[in-house]
């Protein structure tokens, strides 16, 4: 037996779906053209002229097709608002029935007791590309960082520092507990760092991540630090967060070089 008294074939012959979508449409103050290029944002690709058949009833959408005309036309009850049908809440139930179940219902919830969890939805976070070395920051080992070693690799954007040229992966203890083996470490590239910036560092080609500071150098070492202008330069101490790793000393003989100072 037909409980909601639908005829599809008179449903059909009168068109209901194609003048239901026409009039929903217009509703919404959008043209056929329109409402094509909001279907294109749910996976249906037709033109107006497709539209203008539905509305017609030249041809009929497919179910892909109506689900996501719902969807284009903020249509949330698709058997109400097409068939003009509004089911009952519990079909096993006559009026009495459900109007004892609603009052329940309301005995529910004034109760307090019942209410659903409020589901927090996590803000959408886009990803960015970082060019990441392949070669190992060596906190301890040391490993030569090579331009041609860099890769671009995607990271969370609330993650990366403002200012990031370049990311590097740390090897090694000597920098625990801040930065720990294996941990990303982000840097902005530059020529130079102050005394209790970390940095990314090379000596003699070994690319070492350490705190930068300056002392002055010993008086047997003093010539090795004087200038042409007689001018005594400080020499450069790199340190590490583990104590258990001595401060490294640089020489004005060995090859420095400053890759950047690490942000994070």
């Amino acid at each position: 037996m037909n409980k909601y008294k639908y005829d599809a074939i008179s449903s059909k012959y009168n068109n209901d779906i194609g003048n239901h979508i026409a009039k929903l449409r217009k509703e919404r103050n959008l043209t056929q053209q329109g409402l094509a290029e909001k279907l294109s944002d749910f996976g249906v690709n037709v033109k107006n002229t497709a539209i203008n058949k539905w509305e017609t009833g030249n041809t009929t959408p497919t179910a892909y097709q109506i689900i996501a005309i719902c969807f284009a036309l903020g249509v949330t009850d698709m058997l109400s608002e097409f068939a003009g049908i509004i089911p009952s809440p519990d079909p096993d139930l006559n009026e009495k029935g459900l109007q004892k179940l609603s009052e329940y219902r309301d005995l529910l919830i004034l109760s307090g007791k019942y209410k659903p969890e409020v589901c927090i939805s996590k803000p959408f976070v886009a990803n960015i590309k970082i060019p990441t070395s392949s070669i190992k920051a060596a906190a301890g080992t040391g490993n030569f960082m090579d331009e041609e070693n860099f890769e671009d690799q995607e990271y969370p954007e609330n993650v990366v520092p403002p200012g990031t040229d370049f990311a590097v992966i740390v090897d090694g203890d000597s920098m625990s507990p801040i930065y720990a083996n294996g941990q990303v470490i982000f840097v902005k590239q530059c020529s130079s760092v102050e005394p209790g910036q970390v940095g990314i560092f090379s000596i003699d080609n070994e690319v070492v991540v350490k705190i930068y500071d300056e002392q002055a150098p010993e008086e047997s070492d003093i010539e090795e630090y004087t200038d042409s202008n007689g001018i005594v330069h400080s020499q450069v101490v790199l340190r590490s967060y583990n104590s258990e790793w001595q401060p490294r000393l640089i020489s004005p003989c060995q090859e420095f070089r400053v890759y950047g100072k690490v942000l994070n």
